[in-house]
């Protein structure tokens, strides 16, 4: 189940920009010369722009939401029950969705049924569409999510920041006929569908990913009967040429003007991105709503950052000097109380894991917190630096730092490390070394391949070298060395 927004604005914002300065926008360390020249590539772009949080954004051209159930009989479900003192607010919700285009009635066989909940304010609703039983049955596409952390790299040279968020996503994309009909959703007001793709459904993110990475990388161009309806200037800047209207085709491979237009690709409606200059993050910007303009996908003003020498992005904070965890997810855990139930403990669990870069080693409840909410500065990878690999092992697990001198001092890019199973407690503590730095070749290879230098590894034990080199070792360590021969290593 996925949040539907509860409130509605039919059209583009024109007036977004100006609002946007008015109401105390906060630039970076920047001059009123600079300010303006955003100003202009903002109010020139202003189209795409929208002002209200939860405005419902144009069609985005060139995708369309299709769902498979393959032969599945459709599954009706009943409504549930909302408590009597809600039911006006559901009503008017309904009611403005279906004024802007993005429900319509439903004569469909497929039936889900939608819950409501109070937002944090304790006056808004929140309403949710159970689409479980329907995810069951739709083919998954095997389009891929980047990885975070893939996305967390590539900054080591920028000085300015922005990020970019798109307005309303999902509903930006217009429903095939046969989608239209699963995604049917049943209320004490009635029965409904989807005319624009809803939050919720299976393949929702991954058919959305797909239309921004194209926007992003331009693989393809649009097919002739909708570039026809592109702005002028926008097909003139990604030098275009007018389409022929008789033609009807698709999947047109782009021509190289229209290649990439920020080297890097977004998780799903966030888009961040840095530059070493200010004018290059202009520059860049500018590219970047031209491409946007394209494909019609509307942006979301408020949220945006722009000119910051820091911003916050997938829950972590980027600046020049690198990444950390943003503080206000730092403050959350450390309110967490101790876990008592299962369900506590897998959530806990699962922040873990998603900060276990920054965390060096892994003990107990308060000491993880601690870990966290003082969490290090982790330096973004230089290609241009030696990398240095610090293992650590000790009787239960085995760790490391993968670091870089900066200004003469070993400063972390990223930690990892690993519990030893039955088998591994009982090996040398040289050779859990080993395991330590095979883990940190092969979990962070993405940003060390390419190093102009060799990787040095500081390591307590010269046996590190016997074991690499030594003929008769045991079979394991001779796994292990051709591993690592296909690395340059300083031990």
């Amino acid at each position: 189940m996925d949040d539907q927004p509860e409130t509605l604005n039919a059209s583009l914002d024109e007036n977004a920009v100006s609002d946007f300065f008015s109401q105390g926008f906060a630039m970076g360390v920047s001059t009123p010369e600079m300010e303006m020249k955003l100003r202009e590539i903002l109010e020139y772009h202003r189209k795409i722009f929208l002002g209200d949080e939860n405005a419902a954004p144009a069609p985005a051209r060139g995708v369309v939401c299709d769902l498979d159930v393959g032969n599945v009989w459709p599954v009706a479900q009943r409504a549930r029950q909302i408590a009597t003192h809600l039911l006006v607010k559901v009503y008017e919700l309904l009611k403005k969705l279906l004024e802007t285009g993005l429900i319509e009635h439903s004569e469909s066989e497929w039936a889900s049924p939608i819950v409501i909940g109070l937002k944090k304010n304790g006056v808004d609703i929140k309403m949710c569409i159970d689409y479980r039983v329907v995810n069951k049955f739709i083919k998954l596409s095997r389009y891929p999510l980047p990885l975070i952390d893939d996305l967390l790299i590539g900054f080591e040279s920028a000085m300015w920041f922005m990020s970019v968020d798109m307005a309303s996503g999902f509903w930006a994309v217009l429903m095939t006929e046969r989608a239209k009909l699963i995604s049917g959703f049943i209320c004490p007001f009635g029965h409904f569908q989807w005319i624009r793709m809803p939050f919720g459904l299976k393949n929702a993110p991954l058919i959305y990913q797909a239309v921004i990475n194209n926007c992003l990388w331009g693989f393809v161009r649009l097919p002739p009967e909708e570039e026809a309806l592109v702005d002028r200037d926008v097909l003139e800047f990604l030098e275009l040429d007018q389409p022929e209207p008789d033609r009807t085709c698709r999947n047109i491979p782009a021509r190289s003007p229209m290649g990439p237009v920020l080297g890097r690709s977004s998780y799903i409606d966030d888009i961040a991105h840095g530059a070493p200059t200010w004018d290059q993050l202009c520059d860049d910007l500018n590219a970047l709503l031209f491409r946007l303009r394209y494909w019609n996908i509307s942006v979301r003003l408020p949220k945006g950052e722009f000119d910051k020498l820091a911003i916050p992005y997938l829950s972590h904070e980027i600046s020049a000097e690198g990444i950390r965890a943003t503080p206000k997810m730092a403050k959350s855990v450390q309110g967490l109380p101790f876990p008592s139930m299962l369900k506590g403990v897998q959530s806990f669990l699962g922040s873990l894991n998603y900060y276990n870069k920054f965390i060096e080693d892994l003990p107990a409840f308060e000491i993880l917190k601690r870990k966290i909410v003082s969490t290090p500065l982790l330096r973004h990878p230089d290609r241009t630096k030696q990398f240095i690999i610090i293992p650590h092992a000790n009787p239960s697990a085995a760790c490391a730092v993968l670091g870089q001198m900066h200004d003469g001092v070993i400063q972390p890019v990223r930690f990892t490390d690993r519990i030893l199973n039955e088998f591994e407690l009982r090996i040398h503590i040289a050779e859990k070394e080993l395991m330590a730095i095979l883990r940190v070749l092969e979990l962070f290879r993405p940003l060390i391949d390419g190093s102009e230098s060799p990787v040095i590894i500081y390591t307590r034990y010269s046996v590190l070298k016997w074991l690499l080199n030594w003929n008769s070792i045991e079979r394991r360590c001779l796994k292990w060395g051709l591993e690592l021969s296909r690395w340059s290593l300083e031990i």
